[in-house]
């Protein structure tokens, strides 16, 4: 037997396998209706929208450090969720790419009022899995966010100051260096928020919690005097507006 023919002869057995399933199911009482239903295809609604907040932010250095949380950073960004509501308790997926501000303050050494404060710009693509919890017919709901993030600093500046006094030493831009310094970040993120749903309008306010997996700084081994760790870490709130591109009927 040629190879040809056995191609025709496995497209031909496939074919014929398909079109008997239906038949063998309603021969064993499946409900016509029902088998519709398993070969109909699944509706999903897409979101596209933005999001923006507060953030405050701290790293967490090997060896330890007395470290204080760096307040006043703010995040923003765009929005795609991709859902199935047909499946309950599911959830959803979400991908962003935001504008986030990270930063940290840390002391000179114990009990000193001397600190030195960085905060820098990154580009941050979270990509999040969102299971939710139905609160009405309208479309509110409870969800949770669970799922890793990928960001990259492009800009950053720094302060030393006295915090008791108020006395600022040096303050400026911070000068990356490729040997001492990292500018990508990854970690995992977790939060969770409301989603409160009007017509095709959806309005969220959510709180996200940034646990960094990377280090700020390139280890000692490669750059003397570095830490041996030095993750960075923040927490956000943030409110934002969704519009449902593809309603389901």
């Amino acid at each position: 037997m040629t190879l040809n023919r056995i191609e025709y002869l496995a497209v031909f057995l496939l074919a014929a396998a398909l079109s008997c399933c239906p038949a063998a199911a309603q021969e064993r009482g499946v409900p016509s209706e029902t088998l519709s239903a398993a070969w109909a295809p699944v509706k999903v609604d897409h979101y596209v929208g933005i999001r923006g907040g507060y953030a405050m932010g701290n790293a967490r250095f090997e060896p330890t450090r007395q470290t204080e949380m760096k307040m006043g950073l703010m995040v923003g960004g765009l929005v795609y969720k991709f859902d199935v509501p047909a499946q309950k308790y599911v959830g959803c997926i979400e991908a962003d790419i935001n504008w986030s501000q990270r930063g940290y303050r840390v002391h000179r050494s114990f009990e000193s009022d001397e600190v030195y404060e960085r905060k820098w710009n990154t580009i941050e693509i979270p990509i999040l899995w969102q299971p939710y919890l139905p609160l009405s017919k309208g479309g509110t709901r409870f969800y949770l966010s669970a799922g890793p993030y990928f960001s990259y600093a492009f800009s950053s500046d720094y302060r030393e100051y006295n915090k008791a006094t108020g006395e600022v030493y040096s303050e400026g831009k911070y000068e990356y260096d490729p040997v001492r310094d990292n500018r990508w970040e990854y970690g995992i993120t977790f939060g969770a928020g409301m989603f409160f749903a009007i017509k095709r309008f959806s309005v969220t306010a959510e709180f996200r919690y940034n646990i960094g997996l990377s280090d700020v700084f390139k280890g000692v081994t490669k750059y003397e005097g570095n830490p041996f760790r030095s993750p960075a870490d923040q927490m956000n709130i943030t409110l934002g507006v969704n519009y449902k591109v593809r309603m389901h009927k």
